[in-house]
């Protein structure tokens, strides 16, 4: 007996669907969709045109480190380092200066908030930390570098930990809290993530990334909102770590880079460079020098002499890192050098060789190494001869 054969063309009016009833339905909801999206659009519009027509008066910083405007009002920034350079420590004094009792003398490596009131929530998410000691005693610290007693419960200070909380549900669960958090305070919040990476289920997704990010971007645009986020870099780079990185780097307004100064044989040394690879609304910041202290169990202010002591040990090497950072200062702004005049300076710097210098600046060239100008973007060094002229200058990296 011959069997029959499936028919291969699917028929809706075999299973009793009008097409046509479909296709109305299809239509009707992209219209309804179309519909709210083009009223939020001309809502933003109207709002636009009403602040274009105004003067515009930009946000003072709510905290600054020594003289420098660290962190604004509706904005993300970013801590990023290798494992174990005290990216969490330096996170909890920031925190610790936003919760500081008026009039409790404490020396916070600087920072300080522009207000006379402590009017910010802290709010400190932890994703690593144990909770029988690691997660408290870090608590404890923030609280008690702010002024409080070990048995205060501030009213400005809120902390969970995700650590429990299945990694593809952290971000619902992140999402769930900040929605409480807005629900049950009408202060400003201040929201630390320690690390953002461990908020989403897989941070070298696209979409997985772009759901936190959108996130935070929605939260600091509707609501008094900053995120300060936490992030370990690649091993062996300076890259935040993968597509979720990348995109908080671009997002950012304000990203720190924390790392062990190196001796003279690239050793790691006590000192921490804390650099700014990106500054929105100001001039990029000089970087400052932390180390850590046995005898406070905590990070202090570096003493210049023992800073100055390991940056000349290593200056007539001119390593390649090291040149970087002066590489950004005579080109970050944008400026076209002369082969020559970049040499000279260099050489000056470093009291080395031309031939020396040159040879470290081919490497450069020719390596993945990354250079930020002053905005923060992410540069090469190029050169360019012009007219039998020899010129240096930094390239996005976008544009090449």
């Amino acid at each position: 007996m011959e069997s029959k054969k499936p028919n291969p063309k699917f028929n809706l009016e075999s299973i009793g669907v009008n097409p046509n009833d479909l296709i109305d339905e299809v239509q009707e909801l992209s219209s309804i969709a179309y519909t709210g999206n083009l009223k939020k659009i001309l809502s933003t519009q109207k709002k636009l045109k009403e602040r274009k027509a105004s003067n515009i008066k930009f946000s003072e910083p709510v905290l600054k480190q020594g003289d420098n405007a660290v962190i604004f009002p509706h904005t993300i920034n970013v801590i990023q380092g290798q494992a174990g350079v005290h990216k969490s420590r330096l996170a909890e004094m920031i925190c610790s200066s936003f919760m500081k009792l008026n009039g409790y003398d404490a020396e916070l490596l600087g920072f300080k908030r522009t207000t006379f009131e402590a009017n910010h929530m802290v709010c400190y998410v932890d994703t690593e930390r144990n909770l029988s000691e690691q997660l408290p005693f870090a608590l404890q610290s923030i609280q008690m570098k702010a002024g409080y007693n070990l048995s205060d419960h501030p009213d400005n200070f809120d902390y969970i930990s995700l650590l429990e909380i299945d990694r593809k549900n952290r971000f619902s669960a992140l999402n769930d809290y900040l929605t409480h958090l807005k629900t049950t305070s009408d202060r400003p919040l201040f929201v630390v993530l320690d690390v953002s990476t461990d908020c989403i289920e897989d941070f070298n997704k696209t979409d997985k990334s772009m759901e936190l990010i959108d996130l935070m971007n929605i939260a600091i645009n509707e609501h008094d909102v900053i995120f300060l986020c936490l992030i370990h870099e690649n091993p062996k780079s300076d890259k935040a770590r993968g597509h979720f990185g990348t995109e908080l780097m671009n997002k950012a307004s304000t990203v720190m880079q924390v790392a062990f100064e190196k001796d003279a044989n690239q050793n790691d040394t006590d000192i921490i460079r804390v650099k700014y690879l990106k500054c929105r609304s100001t001039a990029r910041h000089t970087p400052f020098y932390i180390k850590y202290s046995n005898e406070v169990k905590s990070l202090v202010l570096a003493d210049a002499g023992d800073v100055s002591d390991v940056v000349n040990s290593r200056k007539h090497k001119a390593s390649n890192e090291d040149m970087i950072e002066f590489i950004e200062m005579y080109l970050g702004d944008g400026t076209m050098m002369q082969r020559t005049d970049l040499i000279d300076k260099l050489c000056k710097d470093f009291k080395a060789a031309s031939r020396t210098i040159e040879t470290r600046l081919k490497e450069i060239i020719s390596s993945e190494i990354e250079i930020h100008n002053l905005q923060g973007t992410i540069c090469k060094l190029f050169k360019e001869q012009i007219e039998k002229v020899v010129y240096y200058k930094l390239i996005s990296k976008e544009t090449i």
